[in-house]
């Protein structure tokens, strides 16, 4: 039995509910702000469905991980579901240089090239390699969680979000992919060259963030956070300074430094000309509930966290 603090109980789910979590953190209003991945590059393997899970059971990518470290830094793994009739297998990595991200496209005649292509990466960077290489304009693309095989809700809401996409929107660049993190706040997709998560998209709101015409004050309470950031105290500081200076911080090279408080964290955030600081402290801690289940359970914690102070530095 699973222990539950008075506080925690007062969020979850009655005994008799069977909420998914998505619904259940819009019903609690959990915020999203500081829950991304932190990775310096991704791998998009294509692979037809169906899909185990987890992924990395199909034997296509036996041997591979969700994470793993590379020439590149962290980098996650992803299975993509495949964009053409062509026979050949592609590969599309996303890598990091300082502020965005670069992406590097690998057409491969056989499986046995995407091992050699994944074995090479480790030692080498994707500007370096040779294997059916093909560079691509770094335009916007939507990275959209929509494996069902792994969670009721990007089944359902990501891939309802992706036909909407391909149905209404020809002009966005998307890429229906294996699980992202962060279920609870389905659809739940990554942007590049940018390196943003959002959560709780509508077609609406994707199309806002990728015009970058709306104030960013107004779409913040969408961004799960910078995968440049480290998940938490980092990445809400960084949505912080998102909101004050606007779409440019994401052409802008960012070094954050958290210290530890008592009362919770200071964090400094270096842009090229500007230095700001941000008080941070922590708020509620929330449960995210297992889909489904009666009264949510088994279900994890986790904390949301107040910004008390945000200043920019004379």
């Amino acid at each position: 039995m699973q222990n539950i603090s008075k506080d925690i109980n007062k969020l979850l789910p009655s005994p008799v509910d069977t909420p998914t979590c998505s619904e259940h953190s819009q019903t609690i209003d959990l915020d999203p702000c500081g829950t991304a991945l932190n990775i310096d590059a991704v791998v998009l393997i294509e692979l037809p469905l169906p899909w185990p899970k987890p992924v990395f059971m199909h034997p296509d990518l036996k041997g591979l991980e969700s994470l793993m470290h590379t020439s590149m830094g962290v980098t996650r793994v992803l299975a993509c579901q495949p964009r053409s009739n062509e026979q050949n297998l592609t590969v599309t990595v996303f890598c990091k240089e300082d502020a965005t991200f670069e992406r590097w496209v690998f057409e491969l005649e056989s499986d046995n090239s995407l091992m050699e292509l994944v074995e090479t990466l480790f030692f080498s960077k994707p500007e370096n390699i040779t294997i059916g290489k093909k560079i691509t304009k770094n335009k916007e693309a939507v990275l959209l969680c929509a494996q069902g095989s792994h969670d009721i809700c990007c089944g359902s809401k990501g891939n309802r979000l992706a036909n909407q996409i391909e149905e209404q929107n020809n002009n966005i660049d998307l890429f229906k992919v294996s699980h992202l993190g962060g279920h609870r706040f389905s659809p739940t997709a990554m942007t590049m060259p940018d390196g943003r998560m959002w959560a709780d998209l509508d077609l609406g709101t994707l199309g806002s963030i990728l015009e970058k015409q709306i104030e960013t004050e107004k779409i913040a309470k969408f961004c799960r956070g910078w995968v440049g950031a480290i998940k938490g105290p980092e990445q809400i500081a960084e949505i912080e300074i998102f909101k004050q200076i606007g779409w440019r911080i994401d052409g802008e090279k960012r070094d954050i430094n958290v210290s530890t408080l008592d009362s919770g964290w200071s964090v400094e955030v270096l842009l090229r000309n500007e230095r700001w600081n941000v008080d941070i402290t922590p708020g509620r801690q929330v449960p995210t509930i297992t889909c489904r289940s009666e009264g949510g359970i088994p279900f994890t914690t986790e904390i949301e966290y107040i910004v008390n102070s945000v200043n920019k530095a004379n």
